[in-house]
C-alpha cells in the first residue's frame, strides 16, 4: 500500500485500487467506481461532471439516450430527465422530436403511437385496441418487443400472428422478410440474427459455397456452416437427411 502524505492525502488504500488520478480530480472513491463501473475513463467522467452529471449511472443513461456533456442541457431544459431521455430514445426520438412531442402533452408511447395511422393510440397503455394494426401495437407491446423492432413490423402492416415469433426473436421485420424467402424459421433467423449475420450475408456465403438456394434452409436448420454444407454433398449427404437433422434439431430445441 502507498503511504499517504500531506501533499497528497488521497495515497493510500484507494490510491492501490488505482483511483489515485480520480481522487486527485476531485471525485469520491464511490464516485469513481461507479464511473469506472460503468467504463467511463477519468476525461469522460470529468465532462460529465463539468455537465452537472457527477453519477456514473445518470452519465451512462444520457450516453444511452444519444446526449453528450455538450447536449445534455438542452435535454434538461426540453423538462427531460436522464431516465425520460432513455425512454425517449427506445422509441426512437431524438431531443428534437422529443422535446416537440413534449411540448405537445405526449409522452414517449403516445408519440410512438402517433406516428402511425389513426386510432392506433387506443392500443397504447392498455386501452381499448380496435382490431388489424393497433391490435398488433398492443399484442407487441403487451410482449416486450422492443420499439425499434416493433417499429418495422406495424409499418410493414404484418398480421399479429406472423409478426409476433418474429419479433419476440429480435428479427427486424425487412430481414424477416428475406429469411422467409430463403425458408427459415423465425427461431433459427433469431439464432443467426444473434451472431450478428445478415440474411444479403448468408446468401453471398451459401452462393460461393456452391450451396443451391433451395437447399439453403435444410443445411442452415442442420447448424451447419457453408463449407460444412459442401463437404457433407461432396461426400453424398443429401439435402433431405439435413432436412431430417434439421427436424430433430427444430424438436431438441423446443424441449429446452
Amino acid at each position: 500500500m502507498s503511504p499517504a502524505s500531506p501533499d497528497k492525502p488521497w495515497r493510500g488504500e484507494d490510491d492501490e485500487r488505482g483511483y489515485g488520478e480520480w481522487l486527485a480530480a476531485g471525485f469520491s472513491a464511490e464516485q469513481a467506481r461507479a464511473f469506472r463501473r460503468w467504463r467511463f475513463t477519468l476525461e469522460q467522467a470529468v465532462a460529465w461532471r463539468q455537465a452537472g452529471v457527477a453519477e456514473g449511472l445518470r452519465a451512462a443513461q444520457w450516453v444511452t439516450a444519444g446526449a453528450t456533456p455538450e447536449s445534455v442541457n438542452r435535454w434538461r431544459a426540453a423538462g427531460i430527465d436522464a431516465t425520460q431521455a432513455v425512454h425517449w430514445h427506445e422509441m426512437g426520438f431524438d431531443l428534437q422530436a422529443a422535446r416537440e412531442a413534449k411540448q405537445r402533452g405526449l409522452t414517449p408511447d403516445a408519440a410512438f403511437a402517433q406516428r402511425f395511422p389513426a386510432g392506433w393510440a387506443g392500443a397504447v397503455g392498455g386501452g381499448h385496441a380496435p382490431s388489424g394494426r393497433a391490435g398488433l401495437l398492443r399484442r407487441l407491446q403487451q410482449s416486450g418487443v422492443p420499439p425499434q423492432v416493433m417499429r418495422g413490423y406495424l409499418v410493414a402492416n404484418w398480421k399479429d400472428d406472423d409478426a409476433l415469433p418474429w419479433a419476440l426473436a429480435g428479427v427486424e421485420a425487412a430481414d424477416a422478410t428475406l429469411w422467409q424467402a430463403l425458408g427459415l424459421t423465425a427461431a433459427e433467423a433469431g439464432r443467426l440474427t444473434r451472431k450478428g449475420t445478415t440474411p444479403v450475408g448468408i446468401v453471398r456465403d451459401w452462393w460461393r459455397a456452391g450451396i443451391p438456394f433451395d437447399e439453403v434452409a435444410d443445411w442452415i436448420g442442420a447448424g451447419l456452416s457453408p463449407q460444412e454444407a459442401a463437404d457433407q454433398r461432396a461426400r453424398g449427404i443429401t439435402a433431405e437427411q439435413a432436412a431430417a437433422l434439421r427436424a430433430l434439431r427444430d424438436q431438441e430445441t423446443e424441449g429446452d
